[in-house]
C-alpha cells in the first residue's frame, strides 16, 4: 500500500519522486516522460532534463550543411552545440533551429584539463551564457593535441570574461596551511 504524501498527510500518495525518492499525491507531482518529480529544485532540474532528452532525439542534422550530428546527453539536454562540419553554433532552443556563424562568437578560454573543463561548463550553464566547446570530446582520444576552447556569444563575452577570470584565480591559487601554534 502506498504511503501518504510527505506534502498532505491525510491524502494518499500517488508515486514516489523519481529524484528523492519520497512519496506525493498527484497535485504534488510533475509527469516526466518516464518517471514522476516533485516540486523540489534539485527534482525539477531532473524532470527538466528528462523532458529535454525526451524532445531531443540524439541524433539531428545541422540545420545549415546537413550533416548528422551525434549528440552527448548534455548537448541533447542544452539543445545548443557546436557543428565540427560546418563550424556553426547551433540552437535547437527555437523551431526552427538556427546555425550561427563563429564570428558572432568570441573565445574565452582554453584547456586541456576535463575537469577545468565541467566546472567551467557549470559555472556558466548558472550564469545562463550561450556559449559552445570545441575539442572537449577530442581531449579523450589524444589530449596533448589541442585544448578544448569556450566561445561565448559576442554581447555577453563582457561578463564571460569576468566569470572566467574568477574561475582562473581561483584554479590557480596556493593556500598554505598555518600551523596554529604561530
Amino acid at each position: 500500500m502506498m504511503d501518504a504524501c510527505t506534502n498532505h498527510p491525510t491524502v494518499k500518495a500517488l508515486s514516489v519522486c523519481h529524484g528523492c525518492g519520497k512519496p506525493y499525491c498527484k497535485s504534488c507531482l510533475d509527469e516526466g516522460k518516464d518517471f514522476y518529480y516533485c516540486k523540489k529544485p534539485s527534482c525539477q532540474e531532473l524532470f527538466r532534463l528528462e523532458n529535454a532528452r525526451a524532445l531531443l532525439p540524439p541524433r539531428v542534422n545541422c540545420p545549415r550543411c546537413s550533416s548528422e550530428l551525434e549528440l552527448s546527453d548534455g548537448d541533447r539536454a542544452s539543445k545548443k552545440f557546436h557543428c565540427p562540419e560546418c563550424d556553426a553554433f547551433l540552437d535547437f532552443t527555437v523551431d526552427p533551429p538556427i546555425a550561427l556563424d563563429n564570428k558572432d562568437y568570441t573565445e574565452v578560454f582554453s584547456s586541456m584539463n576535463q575537469g577545468h573543463i565541467a566546472l567551467l561548463k557549470s559555472i556558466l550553464d548558472d550564469a545562463g551564457l550561450d556559449y559552445y566547446v570545441t575539442g572537449e570530446y577530442f581531449l579523450a582520444t589524444d589530449p596533448l593535441i589541442q585544448p578544448a576552447k569556450f566561445y561565448v556569444l559576442n554581447d555577453q563575452v563582457t561578463e564571460a570574461r569576468e566569470i572566467v577570470k574568477k574561475f582562473s584565480a581561483n584554479l590557480f591559487t596556493v593556500t598554505r596551511r598555518k600551523d596554529l601554534s604561530d
